[in-house]
Protein backbone atom coordinates (compact mmCIF):
# COMPACT_ATOMS: atom_id res chain seq x y z
CA UNK A 1 0.00 0.00 0.00
CA UNK A 2 1.19 3.61 -0.89
CA UNK A 3 0.65 7.05 0.61
CA UNK A 4 -0.75 9.08 -2.16
CA UNK A 5 -1.46 13.03 -2.32
CA UNK A 6 -3.96 13.93 -4.96
CA UNK A 7 -5.10 17.38 -6.71
CA UNK A 8 -8.07 17.53 -8.32
CA UNK A 9 -9.86 14.31 -6.61
CA UNK A 10 -13.32 15.46 -6.82
CA UNK A 11 -13.38 16.63 -10.55
CA UNK A 12 -14.44 15.60 -13.46
CA UNK A 13 -11.71 12.69 -14.02
CA UNK A 14 -9.90 12.76 -10.33
CA UNK A 15 -13.04 10.93 -9.12
CA UNK A 16 -12.25 7.96 -10.68
CA UNK A 17 -8.71 7.63 -10.26
CA UNK A 18 -9.72 8.21 -6.61
CA UNK A 19 -12.03 5.42 -6.67
CA UNK A 20 -9.23 3.14 -9.01
CA UNK A 21 -6.67 3.87 -6.23
CA UNK A 22 -8.50 3.09 -3.48
CA UNK A 23 -9.55 0.34 -4.64
CA UNK A 24 -6.17 -1.12 -5.30
CA UNK A 25 -5.55 -0.73 -1.40
CA UNK A 26 -3.67 2.47 -1.62
CA UNK A 27 -4.04 5.63 1.50
CA UNK A 28 -5.23 8.78 -0.26
CA UNK A 29 -4.77 12.10 0.61
CA UNK A 30 -6.99 14.50 -1.12
CA UNK A 31 -6.18 18.71 -1.08
CA UNK A 32 -9.31 20.82 -1.56
CA UNK A 33 -10.34 24.16 -0.57
CA UNK A 34 -13.44 22.91 1.19
CA UNK A 35 -13.41 19.56 3.81
CA UNK A 36 -17.40 18.92 2.60
CA UNK A 37 -17.38 15.39 2.04
CA UNK A 38 -17.14 12.70 4.74
CA UNK A 39 -17.07 9.93 2.38
CA UNK A 40 -13.99 11.10 1.11
CA UNK A 41 -10.59 9.98 1.94
CA UNK A 42 -8.31 11.89 4.45
CA UNK A 43 -7.66 15.59 3.03
CA UNK A 44 -6.01 18.94 3.40
CA UNK A 45 -7.50 21.91 3.25
CA UNK A 46 -5.56 24.57 1.07
CA UNK A 47 -5.58 26.45 -2.22
CA UNK A 48 -2.75 25.71 -4.64
CA UNK A 49 -3.16 28.65 -6.29
CA UNK A 50 -1.92 30.98 -2.82
CA UNK A 51 1.96 31.68 -1.91
CA UNK A 52 3.47 29.23 0.22
CA UNK A 53 0.40 26.44 -0.11
CA UNK A 54 1.83 24.10 -2.02
CA UNK A 55 4.76 23.42 0.05
CA UNK A 56 3.05 23.67 3.15
CA UNK A 57 0.54 20.49 1.71
CA UNK A 58 3.31 18.03 0.59
CA UNK A 59 5.13 18.89 3.89
CA UNK A 60 1.81 18.04 5.88
CA UNK A 61 1.12 15.24 3.49
CA UNK A 62 4.64 13.06 3.56
CA UNK A 63 3.18 10.82 0.48
CA UNK A 64 5.56 8.90 -1.50
CA UNK A 65 3.32 9.13 -4.36
CA UNK A 66 1.71 12.81 -6.09
CA UNK A 67 -0.92 12.44 -8.96
CA UNK A 68 -1.57 16.16 -9.60
CA UNK A 69 -5.03 16.47 -11.78
CA UNK A 70 -6.08 19.98 -10.84
CA UNK A 71 -5.71 23.33 -12.98
CA UNK A 72 -8.21 25.77 -14.20
CA UNK A 73 -10.72 23.75 -16.40
CA UNK A 74 -13.66 26.25 -16.34
CA UNK A 75 -15.41 25.00 -20.32
CA UNK A 76 -15.28 28.17 -22.53
CA UNK A 77 -12.94 30.00 -20.34
CA UNK A 78 -9.59 28.04 -19.62
CA UNK A 79 -8.23 28.14 -23.05
CA UNK A 80 -6.41 31.42 -22.62
CA UNK A 81 -7.13 32.27 -18.87
CA UNK A 82 -4.56 34.16 -17.06
CA UNK A 83 -4.62 32.13 -14.35
CA UNK A 84 -3.01 29.43 -16.48
CA UNK A 85 0.53 31.00 -15.61
CA UNK A 86 -0.65 30.87 -11.91
CA UNK A 87 -1.36 27.51 -12.24
CA UNK A 88 1.87 26.56 -14.31
CA UNK A 89 3.93 28.41 -11.31
CA UNK A 90 1.90 26.84 -8.55
CA UNK A 91 2.63 23.30 -10.40
CA UNK A 92 6.09 23.24 -10.30
CA UNK A 93 6.06 24.62 -7.24
CA UNK A 94 3.99 21.57 -5.80
CA UNK A 95 6.37 19.11 -7.37
CA UNK A 96 10.03 20.76 -6.82
CA UNK A 97 8.81 20.83 -3.18
CA UNK A 98 6.95 17.22 -3.45
CA UNK A 99 10.63 15.82 -3.99
CA UNK A 100 12.16 17.86 -1.73
CA UNK A 101 10.19 16.80 1.06
CA UNK A 102 11.34 12.83 -0.05
CA UNK A 103 8.47 12.29 -2.49
CA UNK A 104 9.47 9.06 -5.01
CA UNK A 105 6.52 9.44 -8.00
CA UNK A 106 4.76 12.38 -9.29
CA UNK A 107 2.31 11.92 -12.54
CA UNK A 108 0.41 15.11 -13.80
CA UNK A 109 -2.27 16.15 -16.58
CA UNK A 110 -1.01 17.37 -19.20
CA UNK A 111 -3.14 17.67 -22.55
CA UNK A 112 -3.52 17.28 -26.01
CA UNK A 113 -3.59 21.12 -26.69
CA UNK A 114 0.47 20.71 -25.73
CA UNK A 115 0.38 19.45 -29.62
CA UNK A 116 0.94 21.03 -32.95
CA UNK A 117 -2.67 21.15 -34.37
CA UNK A 118 -1.75 22.69 -37.77
CA UNK A 119 -3.19 20.27 -40.95
CA UNK A 120 0.39 18.99 -41.71
CA UNK A 121 0.70 17.86 -38.61
CA UNK A 122 -2.44 16.72 -37.17
CA UNK A 123 -3.45 14.42 -40.37
CA UNK A 124 -1.49 11.73 -38.46
CA UNK A 125 -2.13 10.12 -35.09
CA UNK A 126 -0.27 12.60 -32.49
CA UNK A 127 2.86 11.03 -30.42
CA UNK A 128 4.69 11.24 -27.52
CA UNK A 129 7.79 11.82 -28.73
CA UNK A 130 7.80 12.34 -32.56
CA UNK A 131 4.65 15.00 -32.98
CA UNK A 132 5.79 18.47 -32.29
CA UNK A 133 5.03 20.56 -29.07
CA UNK A 134 3.43 24.05 -30.72
CA UNK A 135 0.80 24.94 -29.13
CA UNK A 136 -1.50 27.79 -29.92
CA UNK A 137 -3.48 28.74 -26.50
CA UNK A 138 -2.20 30.01 -23.18
CA UNK A 139 -3.39 26.64 -21.81
CA UNK A 140 -1.50 24.35 -24.02
CA UNK A 141 1.70 26.92 -23.51
CA UNK A 142 1.64 26.92 -19.93
CA UNK A 143 1.21 23.01 -19.80
CA UNK A 144 4.36 22.52 -22.38
CA UNK A 145 5.80 24.88 -20.41
CA UNK A 146 5.30 23.00 -16.53
CA UNK A 147 6.01 19.64 -18.56
CA UNK A 148 9.49 20.59 -19.85
CA UNK A 149 10.43 21.95 -16.62
CA UNK A 150 9.87 18.83 -14.21
CA UNK A 151 10.94 16.62 -17.06
CA UNK A 152 14.41 18.46 -16.89
CA UNK A 153 14.68 17.73 -12.88
CA UNK A 154 13.04 13.83 -12.62
CA UNK A 155 15.75 11.79 -12.30
CA UNK A 156 16.42 8.17 -10.93
CA UNK A 157 14.81 9.66 -7.52
CA UNK A 158 12.73 12.23 -8.60
CA UNK A 159 10.28 9.72 -10.99
CA UNK A 160 8.15 11.39 -13.23
CA UNK A 161 5.13 10.94 -15.47
CA UNK A 162 2.97 13.05 -17.56
CA UNK A 163 -0.66 12.29 -18.89
CA UNK A 164 -1.73 13.65 -21.77
CA UNK A 165 -5.38 13.76 -21.81
CA UNK A 166 -7.59 13.83 -25.40
CA UNK A 167 -11.11 14.43 -25.79
CA UNK A 168 -12.98 13.08 -23.01
CA UNK A 169 -16.96 12.71 -22.04
CA UNK A 170 -18.93 10.84 -19.19
CA UNK A 171 -20.57 11.12 -15.74
CA UNK A 172 -20.35 15.36 -14.55
CA UNK A 173 -19.28 16.77 -17.45
CA UNK A 174 -20.02 20.44 -17.77
CA UNK A 175 -23.34 20.61 -19.49
CA UNK A 176 -21.92 22.94 -22.62
CA UNK A 177 -19.94 20.66 -23.73
CA UNK A 178 -20.53 19.11 -27.00
CA UNK A 179 -21.57 15.26 -26.02
CA UNK A 180 -23.91 16.57 -22.74
CA UNK A 181 -25.66 18.98 -25.16
CA UNK A 182 -26.38 16.83 -27.56
CA UNK A 183 -27.92 14.37 -25.05
CA UNK A 184 -29.40 17.22 -23.10
CA UNK A 185 -31.73 18.34 -26.27
CA UNK A 186 -32.70 14.77 -27.40
CA UNK A 187 -34.03 14.33 -23.51
CA UNK A 188 -36.11 17.62 -23.59
CA UNK A 189 -37.22 17.23 -27.19
CA UNK A 190 -35.47 20.05 -28.75
CA UNK A 191 -33.33 20.08 -31.79
CA UNK A 192 -30.10 19.16 -31.06
CA UNK A 193 -27.85 21.71 -33.26
CA UNK A 194 -24.05 21.25 -34.50
CA UNK A 195 -21.74 21.96 -36.80
CA UNK A 196 -21.12 19.86 -40.15
CA UNK A 197 -19.69 17.58 -37.67
CA UNK A 198 -17.16 16.23 -40.11
CA UNK A 199 -14.15 16.84 -37.35
CA UNK A 200 -12.14 13.50 -36.65
CA UNK A 201 -11.91 13.08 -32.35
CA UNK A 202 -10.38 10.86 -30.32
CA UNK A 203 -12.82 10.00 -27.66
CA UNK A 204 -12.25 8.30 -23.82
CA UNK A 205 -15.04 7.64 -21.26
CA UNK A 206 -13.87 10.15 -18.27
CA UNK A 207 -13.85 6.68 -16.01
CA UNK A 208 -10.94 5.18 -18.47
CA UNK A 209 -9.19 8.48 -18.67
CA UNK A 210 -9.19 7.95 -14.48
CA UNK A 211 -8.26 4.63 -14.74
CA UNK A 212 -5.66 5.25 -16.87
CA UNK A 213 -4.08 7.79 -14.48
CA UNK A 214 -4.42 5.71 -11.95
CA UNK A 215 -2.39 2.88 -13.90
CA UNK A 216 0.52 5.14 -14.59
CA UNK A 217 0.30 6.54 -11.31
CA UNK A 218 1.60 2.50 -10.34
CA UNK A 219 3.50 2.02 -12.92
CA UNK A 220 6.89 2.60 -13.80
CA UNK A 221 6.88 4.62 -17.11
CA UNK A 222 8.36 7.91 -17.48
CA UNK A 223 7.94 10.87 -19.29
CA UNK A 224 4.84 11.86 -21.25
CA UNK A 225 2.07 9.20 -21.82
CA UNK A 226 -1.17 10.17 -24.64
CA UNK A 227 -4.54 9.16 -22.73
CA UNK A 228 -6.25 8.59 -25.70
CA UNK A 229 -8.38 5.64 -26.98
CA UNK A 230 -6.10 5.77 -30.13
CA UNK A 231 -9.51 5.61 -32.62
CA UNK A 232 -11.11 8.50 -34.13
CA UNK A 233 -14.44 9.35 -34.85
CA UNK A 234 -16.07 11.91 -36.54
CA UNK A 235 -18.76 14.31 -34.31
CA UNK A 236 -21.41 13.75 -36.53
CA UNK A 237 -21.52 9.93 -35.75
CA UNK A 238 -20.97 10.09 -31.85
CA UNK A 239 -24.52 12.44 -32.33
CA UNK A 240 -25.71 9.93 -34.63
CA UNK A 241 -25.42 7.45 -32.53
CA UNK A 242 -26.93 9.28 -29.19
CA UNK A 243 -29.98 9.99 -31.08
CA UNK A 244 -30.18 6.45 -31.87
CA UNK A 245 -29.60 5.51 -28.81
CA UNK A 246 -32.66 8.04 -27.53
CA UNK A 247 -34.75 6.91 -30.49
CA UNK A 248 -34.90 10.44 -31.82
CA UNK A 249 -32.95 11.17 -35.13
CA UNK A 250 -35.31 13.30 -36.55
CA UNK A 251 -34.36 16.04 -34.07
CA UNK A 252 -30.61 16.29 -35.16
CA UNK A 253 -30.04 19.31 -36.84
CA UNK A 254 -26.03 19.17 -38.34
CA UNK A 255 -24.86 22.30 -39.65
CA UNK A 256 -26.93 24.50 -37.78
CA UNK A 257 -23.55 26.02 -36.23
CA UNK A 258 -20.28 26.99 -38.27
CA UNK A 259 -17.09 25.08 -37.77
CA UNK A 260 -14.68 26.31 -35.09
CA UNK A 261 -12.02 28.33 -36.98
CA UNK A 262 -8.94 27.15 -36.60
CA UNK A 263 -9.77 23.38 -35.09
CA UNK A 264 -8.03 20.46 -36.77
CA UNK A 265 -10.05 18.27 -38.79
CA UNK A 266 -8.19 15.38 -37.21
CA UNK A 267 -6.96 15.01 -33.92
CA UNK A 268 -6.19 11.87 -32.75
CA UNK A 269 -3.49 10.17 -30.40
CA UNK A 270 -1.57 7.26 -30.46
CA UNK A 271 -2.02 5.42 -27.65
CA UNK A 272 0.79 2.67 -27.65
CA UNK A 273 2.71 3.69 -24.15
CA UNK A 274 -0.46 3.48 -22.55
CA UNK A 275 -1.23 0.40 -24.16
CA UNK A 276 1.89 -1.58 -24.28
CA UNK A 277 3.84 0.07 -21.56
CA UNK A 278 1.72 1.57 -18.52
CA UNK A 279 -0.70 -1.52 -19.87
CA UNK A 280 -4.06 0.00 -19.57
CA UNK A 281 -6.43 -0.72 -22.35
CA UNK A 282 -9.84 1.35 -22.28
CA UNK A 283 -12.92 -0.09 -21.02
CA UNK A 284 -15.69 1.51 -22.34
CA UNK A 285 -16.52 1.43 -25.96
CA UNK A 286 -17.79 4.97 -27.34
CA UNK A 287 -21.59 3.12 -27.02
CA UNK A 288 -21.14 2.24 -23.87
CA UNK A 289 -19.73 5.33 -22.63
CA UNK A 290 -23.02 7.59 -24.09
CA UNK A 291 -25.22 5.02 -22.84
CA UNK A 292 -23.54 5.86 -19.62
CA UNK A 293 -23.99 9.45 -20.04
CA UNK A 294 -27.22 9.34 -21.28
CA UNK A 295 -28.19 7.51 -17.94
CA UNK A 296 -26.76 10.32 -16.03
CA UNK A 297 -28.23 13.39 -17.62
CA UNK A 298 -31.46 11.89 -17.36
CA UNK A 299 -31.21 11.11 -13.75
CA UNK A 300 -30.07 14.83 -13.55
CA UNK A 301 -33.36 16.06 -15.13
CA UNK A 302 -35.44 14.12 -12.60
CA UNK A 303 -33.84 14.51 -10.41
CA UNK A 304 -34.10 18.47 -10.81
CA UNK A 305 -30.25 18.87 -11.25
CA UNK A 306 -29.82 19.52 -15.42
CA UNK A 307 -27.59 22.03 -15.29
CA UNK A 308 -25.86 21.41 -11.65
CA UNK A 309 -22.56 19.94 -12.78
Amino acid sequence: MSRILVTGGMGFIGQHAVKALEAAGHELILVTRKKNDAKMPDVLCGDLLQKGEPERIVKEAQAEYLLHLAWETEHGHFWNAESNHLWKKQSINLVTSFWEQGGHRAVCAGSCAEYDWSEEVSKSPLNEYGSPLRPETVYGKCKVDCYRVLERLSNDEHSFAWGRVFLLYGRGEAHTRFVPSIITSLLRDLDAKMSSGSQVRDFLDSRDVGRAFAALMMSDVQGAVNISSGEGVQLVDVAKTICELLGKPNLLQVGAFPDRAGEPLKLLGANQRLRDEVGYVPEYSLEEGLEDAIQYWRYKMVTGEMFCG
